[in-house]
C-alpha cells in the first residue's frame, strides 16, 4: 500500500514538473535572410497587424512594455501610424517608415486563432464525441469542459524587417498554446521573441 502511494506521489510530481516546464511558443517554420549584414538591431517599431484598432492598440502597448522591461528600445506603431489601412501601397509604407528613426520593424499577426468552444458548441457536438468513444462530461463541469474543448492552440506570424530596406530579415510561424491569461501570454511571447532574436544575434 505504501509503495502504491509513493508511486502516485512520484507520478504527480512528474506531471507537475512537465506542466511547469511546458513552452507556450515554439518555432513551426523559420526563414532567415542571407542578406543580413550581421549587425544587431537596436530600435524596434512594433506593428500588430490587426484591423480591430482597440485590439491592435492593446496588443502593441502590452508587447512594447514587455520589450522595454527587457532593456530594449521599442515603440508601438499606432502612436505614429494610427490607421494602417490608410497606407495603400508599399511605396507609401516605405515613405512613412523613412521618416522614422527605427532600424527594424517587428511585425506580429495571427495566422490561426484556433477554435474557441462555447456552450453551444458543447451541446452541438457532444453526441459526436460519444460516438467517437469520448466522454464529454457535464457542461457545468468547467475543468472537464475546458480539457475536452481543446488544447488552446493557435499560430502566429512574427517577422523582423529591416526598416531601411523594408525587407524581412527573419520570419517564423509559431505553434503556440494559451496560458488562459492575456498578460501571461504577452509575457511568454516577449520572452520567446527576445530570447530567440538575441540568440541569433539580431538584437
Amino acid at each position: 500500500m505504501k509503495t502504491s502511494a509513493n508511486l502516485l506521489l512520484l507520478a504527480l510530481l512528474v506531471a507537475l514538473l512537465n506542466a511547469c516546464s511546458s513552452v507556450p511558443h515554439t518555432v513551426a517554420e523559420e526563414e532567415m535572410s542571407s542578406d543580413w549584414n550581421g549587425k544587431a538591431f537596436e530600435d524596434l517599431l512594433v506593428i500588430g497587424a490587426y484591423t480591430d484598432k482597440s485590439f491592435r492598440v492593446s496588443a502593441e502597448t502590452q508587447f512594447v512594455e514587455e520589450l522595454k522591461s527587457r532593456g530594449l528600445k521599442a515603440t508601438a506603431s499606432y502612436t505614429l501610424i494610427p490607421d494602417t489601412t490608410a497606407l495603400d501601397s508599399n511605396d507609401e509604407i516605405r515613405a512613412k517608415l523613412a521618416t522614422m528613426p527605427h532600424d527594424a520593424i517587428l511585425i506580429i499577426a495571427t495566422l490561426d486563432e484556433g477554435y474557441d468552444y462555447d456552450v453551444g458548441d458543447y451541446y452541438a457536438t457532444r453526441g459526436m464525441v460519444s460516438l467517437l468513444g469520448g466522454k464529454p462530461g457535464a457542461a457545468t463541469d468547467m475543468g472537464a469542459f475546458i480539457a475536452w474543448a481543446g488544447s488552446g492552440g493557435y499560430s502566429l506570424y512574427i517577422g523582423l524587417w529591416d526598416a531601411q530596406k523594408y525587407e524581412p530579415v527573419w520570419q517564423i510561424s509559431t505553434s503556440s498554446e494559451t496560458t488562459g491569461s492575456e498578460s501571461q501570454d504577452t509575457k511568454a511571447l516577449a520572452d520567446f521573441v527576445v530570447n530567440t532574436l538575441r540568440g541569433k544575434g539580431l538584437l
